[in-house]
Order: C-alpha cells, then structure tokens, then sequence
C-alpha cells in the first residue's frame, strides 16, 4: 500500500514510476519521434541552416548539436542517467534549450519549472517530479537553490546566464561552465518513441501545478503534428486569402524572392482558388503535408529552395505550454529557426516588434491580451513619435492560452494587413489545438473556438473531438444552446504524475476510445463549430444556481474604451452564494465609474453575468505565463473586502 501525501499540492502519492504509463506500440521499438534523433539528424542535413537565435547570437545546427552534446556528457559525469529527471527554471533563451535537448539525448526526462514561482512552489516541483538536477537562469539562483536544499533526490543545482557566465554561485551550486565538457560526440544512449520524454507541470494558476507525463510517440509526434492541425483552418479559408496572405504560404517553402512571386502569383490565380475550394485539393494537400511534417528527410526535399528556414518568433514562455508547444511544434515539424527576444524577462513590446523586423520572422507566438496589449501600445506609441516597423514578412500572429480581444486583433491587423491571428485553443495535457483565424479583411472577429470535423475531412481521425454534457450523458446537439465539455482524443499525456485519481477523472474511455476532458466548456453552433465559452471548475461561479464564466465577462469588459485589463472571480455572498466580482485596471489617462462599467456590461450580457462589484486596481495580477492568476485576485479582494458595499 502507498502512503497518501496530505500536505502541498495535487500530489496522490509518494512515489511514481513511468512503467505504471508506459504504452507498448504496435511492431519493433523505433527511434525517430525522440528529440535525440530530431536534433541529430537535422545536424547532419541541415547543418548550416540557422537553429537558434537570439539577439546578435545565432546557432546553426550543427553548432546547436554540439554545444548540447558537451553538455549532455557534463550532466552523464554527474550521474544523470536514462529517466532521470532533470528540472530547468529560467525564461526563454538559448541556454534553456541546450539544456532541454542535452538532457533529452541521455533519454533523462526534462521538467519545467516557472523561475518566478515562490521557495514552497519550486521545491514542491522538484520533489514532486524527483528531480535529479536543477539548472536556473541566474536571476532566480537565489530562491531555487533555498527550494532544493536538503531534498533527498536532488543532486546538483547548476547556474546558467544567458549569453555569458554567472557572476556567482550560492553556497554548493556550479556553474553551467563547470559541467559543460569538451566532448562533442553523440551520446550512446538509445532512446525510444515509448521512453519518458517529458514531465510537464501545469500553470498551477488555480492551485499547485501536476505534472503531466509524456513519451516521445504522444509529445514528438504530437506536435510535428500539431502544426497540420493549425493549418486546417486555414486551408479552409484559401480561396478568400489576400495576395499578401498568400505570400506568407509560399515564403514556407522559398527564401528566393523571386520564387515566392512565382508562387504566389499561381495560388492567386483564379484557376488555383477555384482548385482550392475542391475536397481533392483539401485531402491532397493534408496527405501532403502529413508525410512532410516532422520527417527530416522529406523536408530536406521539399525544402531545398528554402535556403534559411522558417523563422519562428516565441515570445510566450517554455515553461508555458503555449510558448513550448510552439517552438516545438515548429523546430521539430519543419525545422525552422526558433527566434528568442534578447530580453528573457520581463516581456519588451519594442524588442517583439524590432526582433520581427530584424530577423524577418515568419511566424510568433504570444499569450492572448497580457502580451497583445503592450505590442498594441507600442505601435501607437511608434506612429506617435514618428518610427514605423516593417512587418511585412509577419505572416502569422498565433495566441494561445490567454483570451485575446478581438479588438486589439483588429489593431494589429490595421497595421500588417498581410498577417493572419491564429486564435489557437489548446491544452498542456493534448497534442492538439484548435485554431479560428482573423483577416484585416473581416467585418467580425470571432473568438477561439474549433471545427468539429466531420468523419471524412482532413484531419478527423487524428484530431477527433468532440462536446459531451455529463448532465445529459450524450454530446450535445449543434445549434441547440446546450452547454457541454470539449473532448479532445488525439494524441494526449499518458496520465499525471502520482495522482492516479485525477488520471481516472480526467482521462476516460468513451465509446472505446481514451478522451481528454478539458474542462473548456461552451456551446455547438448550427455549423459544427464550438464556440468556447470559458473554463469550468475554478474559473466558473455559481450565482444563484446560474453558472458564469468568468472569461466572458473579462472579454466584454475588456472592450470598455477606459479599460485596459480586467479579471473576474466569484465572491461569496449570503443570499446568492456567489456574486460576480470584477477586478478592473483602467487605461494611464482614463478614468470610469464602477457604474460605467457595469452599466456597459448590462449592454453586453445578461444580468445575472453583470459584475456585482467592481474594484480598479492599479495591476490585474497575471502569471508570468501571461495567464491571469485568480488565487492572487482572491486574496486582493479579500483585503478590500471592507469597501464592498461603495463598489
């Protein structure tokens, strides 16, 4: 019998083994959705091509696969073996991902660990996940290393800076310096598509984060294709593309402006578009690109013309799954060429927008309103005084996590016309999202949602979805209002580590096939498409037996022209149970009543989801993931809970 843990956290039980996940696939063990045979055979065909940058720093592939080998004999020196875990604190940088591969090619399990959480919560992932080392961005040495003192399982904390060397070390801890070996040979370790690939903790916004546990076959291949799913929709919506549009599309497979005119000048063709409309052409071209994403070889054929790769922006944090599942999603399903910002921390608007003009990025990705507000200031900021930035190759803006407005997706679309928003709804514990695109050409912005594909389209059976109602025991009926979860049964983490019980809650059997319950709740409409609503559990409130979502609200108060970010929790209330509390911070320069405000959402919303309180406060507490952190929210009004009835 195991010993049940009590104390911090979601933790289960004691000790976990990755035997209790571990999936046998059908045939011979294989070896080629691991990042140990992605990096290395990208090495040896892509070698030249740019892997990494950031700032004035520039690693091709080969020199990234070296520099991870030197590292990868440093952590075998200190002992690290197959599935040992090995935890990275830091924001993102070139460091953070030599460490993360290094790891990965002795078949050790990387973890990701938020450096801005507090001692009790990093200490709690590193003995939660049994971490053998720590590596830390040395900004946040000092807390890390008190949250790994004394912890039975941890071996070594080693400190990294980003583009030099630590100044200084706490008591016991090395230096990325001090590990890193002259040995630029491959390591001999065989690791498989079943090994453990990854423990990815979640947000921990609503609580201590759980580790999500992955083999490469789920995680690798998940993500090459994670991309095809993104690029459905867009299909989808070909025919309607602008030249400039269509321009971005040909640049993935030509860095010769010459033959991306000639490209895009043949899908601008009225013959071409009348083509892309066809079921032919969509099922032709998600064959085509199924074989394609995530096979080396098959890129380096199809890419041969593509001199520099794809340049792909990640602004979100790695430790975030939208900032990871972007990077590598596109560094392992096309090879392309992860740009960082200079500044791992905080985010710089004026760094995003000079680093896509600098480095002609083809693609980034962002965490919805937290990071759209300030690119969106920025820009006005620049017309103001004068400056301009070229975004002219921006072909993609993609978002994920965070609701982003669809007004602030129309400022940025005024000024890259050229650009699409991919709204992308995903989640830490799938390989899949969903994404809702937005043109300048559009009248209405639509928010995040997803297509449920029918059977016989592209893409239906590896992405199936779907939107069950535990209340009605049966999914719901398009256009008929009814609320339900989203499903998502593609490929998904094999469980949480040690909670055996919310494995079983979370991931269940219906109608033979394993599903994801995601607690992204909303309606079907008439077309097939979930409209996503909000999040359930935590984030929805009970008013008078009512439910509310609290991201709706946020989403209309958001459009109030005085409001610059706003969050909305539930408050306990005698008579209703809970009533709708709105956190609410203004733009620098205006000012708004909490009757203004709510008098707005009246317009808006039904009245039971009108905040019954409104309180301006001078920052709306956000994660460093961007995402909004509701406990922080809480404990802020529970101080103010004395000036309730002026509000």
């Amino acid at each position: 019998m195991e010993k049940t843990r009590t104390g911090l956290g979601p933790r289960e039980i004691e000790r976990d083994d990755f035997e209790r996940y571990r999936v046998r696939y059908p045939g011979r063990r294989k070896r080629h959705h691991t990042w140990k045979y992605k990096l290395e055979t990208f090495a040896r065909l892509f070698g030249d091509r740019p892997a990494l940058i950031q700032g004035d720093r520039i690693l091709n592939w080969d020199q990234l696969n070296r520099a991870c080998n030197r590292i990868a004999h440093g952590l075998e020196s200190l002992g690290i073996r197959k599935g040992d875990r090995v935890a990275i604190a830091g924001f993102n940088s070139i460091e953070w991902m030599e460490a993360y591969l290094a790891a990965s090619k002795l078949g050790a399990v990387p973890v990701n660990v938020n450096p801005r959480f507090v001692v009790d919560e990093i200490r709690y992932i590193l003995e939660d996940s049994d971490a053998r080392v720590l590596l830390v961005e040395e900004p946040y040495a000092r807390e890390a290393a008190e949250a790994a003192r004394d912890l039975p399982y941890l071996k070594k904390v080693i400190i990294y800076a980003v583009g030099t060397s630590p100044s200084q070390l706490p008591p016991g801890a090395l230096s990325l310096d001090e590990v890193i070996t002259p040995d630029e040979s491959n390591p001999r370790v065989d690791v498989y598509n079943d090994d453990f690939c990854f423990l990815m903790y979640t947000g921990g916004t609503t609580g201590y984060p759980k580790g999500t546990v992955w083999d490469g076959e789920q995680r690798v291949r998940g993500l090459d294709l994670m991309l095809l799913n993104n690029l459905l929709p867009i299909v989808e919506r070909l025919p309607e593309l602008s030249e400039g549009n269509l321009r971005g599309i040909a640049s993935l497979f030509s860095s010769n402006p010459k033959t991306v005119d000639r490209i895009t000048r043949i899908l601008s063709s009225d013959t071409t578009r009348r083509f892309m409309r066809t079921n032919a052409f969509k099922r032709a071209f998600f064959e085509f690109f199924k074989l394609t994403t995530g096979n080396p070889y098959a890129l380096k054929m199809v890419g041969a013309a593509q001199k520099e790769g794809v340049r792909f922006l990640c602004a979100a944090p790695l430790f975030h799954g939208a900032g990871y599942e972007g990077a590598f999603t596109y560094m392992g399903g096309v090879a392309a060429t992860i740009v960082f910002l200079p500044t791992p921390h905080p985010f710089v608007a004026r760094e995003f927008w000079e680093t896509v003009e600098r480095h002609r990025v083809h693609t980034a990705v962002i965490v919805g309103d937290a990071f759209a507000l300030p690119l969106v200031e920025e820009l006005h900021r620049a017309e103001a005084e004068g400056r301009s930035y070229d975004l002219s190759g921006l072909w993609a803006l993609v978002s994920s996590g965070v609701r982003f407005s669809p007004h602030l997706k129309r400022e940025i679309l005024q000024r890259a016309p050229n650009c699409i928003i991919v709204d992308s709804m995903g989640l830490s514990e799938s390989s899949g999202a969903f994404a809702t695109l937005a043109l300048s050409s559009e009248k209405e912005i639509k928010p995040a949602g997803a297509s449920l594909r029918r059977s016989l389209s592209p893409g239906a059976d590896l992405f199936p979805c779907r939107v069950y109602s535990r209340e009605l025991g049966r999914d719901v009926i398009p256009g008929s209002g009814e609320v339900g979860e989203f499903l998502y049964g593609g490929y998904m983490a094999l469980g949480y580590w040690k909670c055996p019980g919310k494995t079983s809650e979370d991931f269940r059997v219906l109608d033979g096939r394993r599903w994801f319950f995601s607690g992204d709740e909303g309606i079907v409409e008439a077309d097939g498409r979930f409209r996503l609503i909000g999040r359930g559990g935590n984030y929805l409130i009970n008013t008078g037996g009512e439910k509310v979502y609290s991201e709706e609200v946020e989403e209309v108060i958001k459009t109030h022209p005085a409001v610059y970010d706003a969050a909305v929790v539930g408050t306990p209330d005698p008579r209703w149970g809970e009533v709708v509390t709105a956190l609410v911070e203004l733009r620098e320069g205006k000012t708004a009543s909490p009757e203004e405000i709510k008098r707005h959402c009246r317009e808006h919303l039904a009245a039971y989801k009108c905040p019954k309180h409104v309180f301006f406060v001078e920052k709306v507490p956000r994660a460093a993931s961007g995402k909004i952190d509701r406990f922080l929210a809480r404990e802020m009004l529970s101080r103010m809970k004395g000036s309730v009835p002026g509000s």
